[in-house]
């Protein structure tokens, strides 16, 4: 068995990024950049108004006012460059190119317009004021972005300004998802005494989904041991990452880690020091991961949250693989019998987090509402209100 910071220590030092793959930048959002991208040219490109107004020659206004011929207009798109010349005035719009010779924008509320002319009510007015000079943004050959950067909506728009149209990033991994147990029958067929309704597989396909992890397949079967080997074996040859749900512990009708070793897979570690989740086996078959999850639901989607998310966000290149980590004051008692750390469904706000009643690991009544696990190490079994706690936030409310 192995404490929780062990296991995700060997979780992290046995995964690796996934081989890079070339991607349109629209379609790259949710993506880990494998490369880095140097600007192919300067923002601007040219210099640009910032508001709409007047472009003039800074040292021609003077502090009674200064009425001055306007000459001509510069909009944006325009393609003919235009040029100032001293003591005149050109009409501008936010984003259209400077003309050569000015050296200042002057905002049309600081100004009065009349009989071609234009009255400069504003003093002084400095060189540059309201002018995004070239390269201001970047410049041509600057590093945009570095090697590891998250691609966000904002990065798709600052790629394609750059005129970036594709991009190297690492591959989102495949995910097959076993689940076995006998008394498991799907939702919507009738219930009969002794089953349950089967609802982990989707749930973690829910969480997979919200990863932006779409090539997903799932395999069910009955607790036989040859069915188990088989399923395992397919699932190993089509995925990046396997997750069995059920089948780990130590009844006689759980097959999993038996299958695992069968079809070659090696145990990293099996048990870790905490609550829910104990029987949680990691393993790995050449570069492919493997995570043997417990049955119950509740154990099965803290083990997911803790250890395979922050795998499969290494696999595609990220480095903040972990959730989000707060400390909070507990607003209500708890205690524990400190035998294990333990990891509590509950409420965070700014001000403080609250457990949730239902901390056994099969319910997930819980769970439907929680935002947070609460983390309570063994060596702190017992805490008072207003006692700060580990917190850690779930990826929906991040």
């Amino acid at each position: 068995m192995v404490t929780v910071q062990e296991a995700k220590q060997k979780v992290l030092e046995n995964t690796f990024p996934l081989p890079p793959e070339d991607r349109a930048v629209t379609e790259a959002v949710g993506y880990v950049l494998a490369e880095e991208v140097l600007s192919p040219l300067a923002l601007p490109a040219f210099r640009q108004s910032s508001m709409d107004g007047y472009a003039v020659h800074h040292e021609d206004i003077t502090p009674s006012g200064t009425w001055l011929p306007l000459v001509a207009e510069s909009r944006a798109g325009t393609s003919q460059p235009l040029t100032l010349a001293r003591g005149t005035a050109i009409r501008i719009f936010t984003g259209a190119p400077v003309p050569e010779g000015a050296t200042a924008i002057v905002i049309q509320e600081k100004t009065e317009l009349q009989d071609g002319s234009v009255h400069i009510q504003e003093y002084p007015v400095a060189a540059g004021q309201h002018i995004r000079n070239v390269g201001q943004q970047i410049r041509e050959g600057d590093l945009a972005m570095p090697a590891g950067t998250f691609l966000t909506p904002g990065s798709v728009g600052f790629l394609l300004g750059m005129n970036v149209l594709h991009v190297k990033v690492h591959r989102q991994p495949s995910v097959g998802i076993l689940v076995t147990g006998d008394e498991l029958i799907q939702p919507g067929e009738g219930l009969r005494f002794g089953q349950v309704y089967e609802s982990n597989s989707a749930m973690l396909v829910a969480t997979l989904l919200q990863e932006g992890i779409t090539q997903v397949s799932v395999q069910r079967v009955l607790d036989d041991p040859q069915a188990t080997r088989q399923a395992l074996e397919q699932l190993t040859e089509q995925h990046d990452v396997v997750l069995a749900t059920g089948g780990v512990s130590v009844g006689e009708y759980d097959f999993v880690g038996t299958a695992l070793g069968q079809v070659g897979v090696e145990t990293i570690f099996y048990k870790v020091r905490q609550r829910p989740g104990k029987p949680l086996l990691f393993g790995k078959k050449g570069e492919k991961l493997f995570f043997a999850l417990p049955g119950n639901p509740a154990a099965s989607l803290v083990c997911f949250y803790e250890y395979v998310l922050p795998a499969l966000r290494r696999l595609t290149g990220r480095t903040d693989c972990f959730l989000p980590t707060f400390q909070l004051p507990i607003t209500h008692p708890y205690s524990f019998r400190g035998e294990r750390d333990e990891l509590l469904k509950a409420t965070a706000t700014p001000t403080g987090v609250t457990p949730l009643e239902g901390q056994e690991s099969f319910i997930l009544r819980s769970f439907a509402v929680a935002n947070a696990l609460i983390y309570l190490p063994a060596s702190q079994p017992s805490v008072q209100p207003g006692e700060l706690v580990e917190v850690h936030l779930l990826p929906f409310f991040c």
